[in-house]
């Protein structure tokens, strides 16, 4: 019995519910039920008292947060260029020191005066070039460049040379005048950007950081140069002057203010580039003219006013002494998508006078012009276009060729138009048809006019039509073959004799037009079908009659 007594004790231990405290004992069954409803309480007289002399709503202060604006910067200098691109430019000191380039700012102007002596070329390479990582016979050399550079001698000179000599200039502007160091870094980029292109990639940048942070008009460059110069440069305004006499906007904006470069036309070859420049780039000057008498500035209202920050040198060895953040406001043209569009129609507008004028009959799509701006460059266009060229006759024929008597029999002869006479001829040569079909003793055609009616009212209602004979045509007649009698459908406009000769040739109708004007391309330089709306294809107008002389067609629409 103790054993179970102690046993009993000792299982106590597990009775956990001993050990929580006691609770009340609610009848089963029953649920209290808590009144949410709004009462009305009445404070005492006291207490309202006190609340009447201080609000219940306390106005608590709203934590402030400034803003960037707020925290700017305040511009060290600001001025306003000449250019009437550039408006304003504000220039900031530079946020933090560093100390890590001060070396190079010393050793810059401790060898500024050095002048070299006659030295065989060294090469040298570093990627970030210092005066401490060349030895003696590479540092004398260096001065024997840069002595000769000085003097207008341009020697050769590896990559790293030049870089050290534009961190020089950079570094070194109370020593050199900021007139002679912005002319040697663009005499350095035009001398030697030919063997190092990697130039063209930051030095139209670094010059305009330096121009903008010493107050400097933009060098002029060459204007035959402006696309590869400045294709990378992010503010292309500051090169191009505003003269009013003067084409260096309007190379600007040829280049890069619109979406059509013209040097990719199919028409643009070497013999016609020169009058491409020259009637486009005189195009564009027509428009920036219109625009500026239309709105009383040379770009207002087709352009915005933008405006860049930029920190200058990037990439650079500088000192924090001359390092600067630099805000430009300007007027755009290469960024403002409205005069982009208007450019490009200009273009195109242009360009479509001058194929005329070539006699191409293909013509580009042109929306943005209003009417006063195409008389504008209509009455610009009448002298300027070269005359218009006779048309091809031979493609072995040169040009200024004598044409050779047997070829002047195949001239067309001058008279009147006679539909009696049209009509005989038309019907001699069904008379000659159906020899020939009896000749072979082939069926005869079911189509074949009788009692006088004409070939055209027979081919209206027609399910098949022939195409003309092609042995003895012309070389597109020729080359065509077969496709001819397509070009004929496209002639009437039949879409379902074109689909239907599609299947025969187990083509898509899409297919068999491309095919036709990938030949008519190659030997006319020009498409003869165009879609027309309809799920067919009809021929272009202008083509007509030279298709009839080439035997193509045997009549037209």
């Amino acid at each position: 019995m103790p054993e179970n007594k102690d046993f009993s004790e000792k299982d106590a231990f597990w009775d956990l519910e001993s050990l929580l405290p006691p609770r009340d004992k609610k009848t089963a069954g029953k649920s209290e039920r808590r009144d949410t409803e709004a009462v009305e309480i009445t404070l005492p007289p006291t207490v309202a008292k006190a609340a009447a002399a201080e609000s219940l709503f306390v106005e608590h202060p709203v934590p402030s947060y400034a803003t960037d604006r707020a925290k700017r910067q305040v511009p060290s200098s600001s001025y306003h260029p000449q250019n009437a691109l550039l408006h304003e430019v504000r220039i900031y000191p530079w946020r933090t020191e560093y100390d890590y380039y001060e070396q190079f700012y010393r050793h810059a102007h401790q060898f500024a005066a050095c002048r070299g002596v006659p030295t065989a070329p060294q090469d040298f390479f570093s990627y970030m070039p210092q005066y401490t990582q060349m030895n003696a016979a590479q540092m004398s050399y260096y001065f024997w460049w840069r002595t000769n550079f000085c003097e207008g001698k341009c020697l050769p000179a590896a990559y790293s040379y030049l870089l050290l000599y534009l961190y020089e200039i950079i570094n070194l502007d109370d020593v050199l005048p900021p007139t002679k160091g912005q002319e040697n870094m663009l005499r350095l980029w035009l001398s030697y950007r030919e063997q190092y292109p990697r130039l063209d990639a930051f030095l139209c940048e670094w010059i305009v950081d330096y121009s903008l942070l010493h107050g400097l008009s933009a060098p002029e460059l060459p204007r035959a140069l402006y696309r590869e110069l400045l294709g990378t440069c992010r503010l292309k305004e500051f090169f191009v002057p505003l003269e009013e006499e003067g084409d260096a906007l309007s190379m600007a904006v040829l280049l890069f203010c619109n979406n059509y470069d013209y040097t990719k036309s199919k028409f643009y070859t070497k013999e016609s580039a020169a009058d491409f420049h020259r009637v486009l780039r005189g195009a564009i000057g027509v428009a920036l003219a219109h625009l500026k008498e239309r709105d009383g500035n040379l770009l207002t209202g087709a352009s915005g006013v933008s405006t860049v920050a930029r920190d200058t040198f990037v990439g650079a060895i500088c000192s924090y002494r001359l390092r600067r953040k630099i805000e430009v406001d300007f007027t755009s043209f290469s960024r403002t998508h409205e005069l982009r569009y208007l450019m490009s129609d200009v273009l195109k507008y242009a360009e479509n006078a001058l194929r005329a004028a070539r006699g191409i009959k293909s013509r580009l799509s042109v929306y943005a012009l209003d009417v006063p701006l195409r008389e504008a460059l209509d009455a610009y266009l009448v002298g300027v276009l070269p005359q218009r060229m006779p048309k091809t006759r031979t493609k072995s024929q040169k040009k200024g060729e004598e044409i050779p008597a047997y070829e002047r029999r195949y001239d067309l002869p001058v008279g009147e138009i006679s539909p009696e006479r049209a009509a005989e001829i038309e019907n001699a040569s069904w008379d000659t048809t159906k020899r020939l079909v009896e000749a072979f003793e082939t069926p005869i055609l079911e189509n074949i006019p009788q009692d006088g009616a004409s070939f055209t009212e027979i081919a209206q209602t027609s399910e098949e039509v022939q195409a003309p004979s092609v042995e003895s045509g012309s070389e597109l007649a020729v080359a065509l073959g077969e496709l001819c009698e397509f070009v004929q459908l496209a002639a009437l406009g039949d879409v379902a004799a074109q689909r239907a000769f599609a299947l025969r040739m187990h083509m898509m109708t899409d297919a068999v037009a491309d095919k036709i004007n990938t030949v008519s391309g190659d030997i006319l330089g020009d498409i003869i079908l165009e879609e027309a709306g309809n799920g067919g294809y009809a021929l272009v107008e202008d083509y007509t009659e030279e298709l009839k002389e080439m035997g193509v067609l045997s009549y037209g629409k």
